[in-house]
């Protein structure tokens, strides 16, 4: 028997491509601007029982690499993309059990409209809502918002531990039972159970009250991605999910240890937040037909993408720098500062191969048979102490989905690894039902 279940989580943008080219194979009677190819993404993740789907977002068009935005327009990378708010309006209409998770940034919203917002979907979904907060890498992004340039990168997890404080406080304004709606009584709600918000903090305040009443889970789940030693800390105080990508079982080893111990530190359960870790298998009929599938999707990758998927994700200009060397020690950037360590853990590498490895999304590879994949699944949760995985699929790639929903996730439900159905609805049960 397993020594541990999987929870699974589809991962992806509201947009034509994740990747560069993505675009281009995205199946025919689809089309990104419309809802149809959400909605059956949304089905097929809910027949496999997973437990989520998460929308991850940037503002603007990538421009970091060269200063300009030409290879990502003409690549079709990153950008554009759907606000994936009214999204998680759409699924939550077509769907009754999977979870359902967006990415929203406390640098730029303000904390009561988003606080309303996500209380809002929480109603209309029945509870099956998530967010993932993050707290933006980009000085483009800050342009367009009407700011100079971003805050220093600890401060900005500063400033979303208030605004998760705030938050948090927003959605307590309402006692859950303070709903009354008796026709009999006359009374609609129990004013002695509504409470004034008076949040005075070094960059939020607020006096007043949400205008929402308290949703199916209280407050949704809460998600982070953040690989820094700060936005670790961030997670360890707030998350209830945690979303990473590793290059190895040794990797992912040693974020669980560390993420553990911070929990603990945090005066929380250790097991109290799920550790999700990215990967995007691929599968054939034999190894043999597998790997070919493998190298097909290698070849494909460029290092202009990769560097521009690396400027963008660090903050870092790599097109200022030399190809056939390793970086600078120590380089750091406005964004995700764990990147480039990951990618050198095991020694010097190139930019070069730090480009192509971005673009192939091989920090993780795994290919073979479906019992092949349903073997490595379960050895790396075991020795990585995982909770699941979250597979990138992209939104283009429906068949790709269907594919794995079809071949891997019986496997997987046969061994005992992923649920059969659903024992609750909310998001917050799937995630805790073990």
């Amino acid at each position: 028997m397993p020594t541990k279940k999987l929870h699974m989580a589809w991962f992806g943008i509201a947009g034509p491509g994740g990747s560069a080219g993505d675009w281009k194979r995205t199946v025919d009677g689809y089309d990104w601007r419309h809802p149809e190819i959400y909605q059956d993404i949304a089905r097929v993740c809910e027949r496999a029982k997973f437990d989520l789907m998460l929308f991850a977002d940037q503002y603007g068009i990538p421009q970091v690499y060269g200063g300009n935005w030409d290879h990502p327009l003409k690549a079709g990378l990153w950008s554009p993309s759907h606000d994936p708010l009214p999204i998680l309006g759409a699924l939550s209409a077509c769907t009754s059990k999977i979870g359902l998770v967006a990415t929203f940034s406390t640098t730029f919203f303000p904390p009561y409209l988003l606080a309303r917002l996500l209380a809002s979907l929480d109603h209309f979904s029945r509870g099956r809502i998530g967010w993932n907060v993050v707290t933006s890498t980009k000085k483009s992004a800050a342009l367009s918002f009407g700011m100079d340039d971003l805050v220093e990168h600890d401060e900005r997890y500063n400033i979303a531990d208030e605004y998760l404080a705030l938050c948090n406080a927003l959605w307590s304004s309402w006692e859950p039972d303070a709903l009354v709606m008796d026709r009999d009584a006359d009374i609609f709600a129990d004013p002695s159970k509504v409470h004034t918000v008076d949040f005075q903090g070094k960059y939020f305040k607020s006096l007043g009250v949400l205008n929402v009443p308290s949703s199916p889970q209280g407050r949704p789940v809460i998600v982070q991605a953040g690989g820094s030693p700060r936005g670790q800390r961030f997670a360890a105080e707030h998350a209830e999910m945690v979303i990473i990508n590793k290059t190895s079982v040794e990797g992912l080893r040693d974020y669980t240890r560390s993420m553990r111990g911070l929990l603990a530190q945090a005066g929380r359960d250790p097991m109290s937040c799920k550790i999700l870790c990215g990967v995007r298998p691929v599968f054939g009929e034999t190894e043999s037909i597998a790997k070919e599938k493998w190298e097909a999707l290698a070849a494909e990758a460029t290092v202009e993408t990769g560097l521009v998927s690396l400027s963008e994700q660090t903050g870092i200009d790599m097109s200022a720098y030399e190809l056939d060397s390793p970086l600078p020690a120590g380089l750091k950037g406005p964004g995700m500062q764990s990147k480039l360590p990951e990618h050198s853990r095991h020694g010097p590498v190139t930019l070069r191969q730090i480009a192509l490895s971005e673009a192939r999304h091989d920090n993780f590879p795994i290919y073979g048979t479906a019992d092949h994949i349903a073997d490595v699944l379960e050895q790396t949760a075991i020795d990585g102490d995982a909770d699941g995985f979250y597979l990138r699929a992209g939104l283009h790639n429906v068949a790709y989905l269907i594919e794995f929903v079809d071949k891997v996730v019986p496997v997987l439900q046969r061994r005992g690894l992923l649920r059969k159905e659903y024992s609750g609805t909310t998001l917050r049960h799937h995630l805790f039902e073990y």
